[in-house]
């Protein structure tokens, strides 16, 4: 029995067969989830492209939380209904692409955090963001649409 199949039968993925409400919530909070990561993201890389100028930059740093909370509540969501179904989403061809954009959206999100702690004495404070970011909230922008688009994907690929 491969890895995949082992999880499929594991009790993880049957309390969510046998409770019927279990899924939904699951499919529930990762939206949640999803609203929280990906809308407090693009808030961020949107006032870091230079829209919304009015909105202090050190305001929408201080949407981060709700970037990795979204991420966490999608981590435990997401894991539990991969256990439930791990045979077609461990070969779901969308769901593959999805998890590469994700874990590049997390590098790319990293190298903004480092960015933003090193520099808020100065591109923070002032709200000009020096080139490298904006093609970081460029790159984020991107990479987290697709996330939610390959999401979709894979309910038809």
């Amino acid at each position: 029995m491969g890895i995949l199949a082992w999880l499929e039968s594991s009790a993880i993925a049957d309390a969510v067969r046998t409770y019927g409400w279990i899924y939904p919530a699951l499919e529930s909070a990762h939206y949640i989830g999803i609203a929280s990561l990906v809308g407090a993201i693009m808030l961020i890389d949107l006032r870091l492209l230079g829209i919304g100028r009015r909105l202090p930059l050190k305001t929408m740093i201080t949407l981060l939380p709700f970037v990795w909370g979204g991420f966490l509540l999608n981590l435990f969501s997401g894991g539990i209904i991969f256990i439930y179904g791990a045979t077609n989403f461990g070969t779901n061809k969308a769901f593959l692409l999805k998890m590469t954009l994700i874990v590049l959206a997390g590098v790319n999100a990293f190298l903004f955090e480092i960015l933003a702690r090193r520099g808020r004495h100065d591109w923070v404070e002032t709200g000009n963001a020096p080139v490298i970011v904006k093609g970081i909230a460029t790159l984020s922008f991107v990479l987290w649409l697709s996330v939610v688009a390959t999401g979709r994907w894979m309910a038809y690929i």
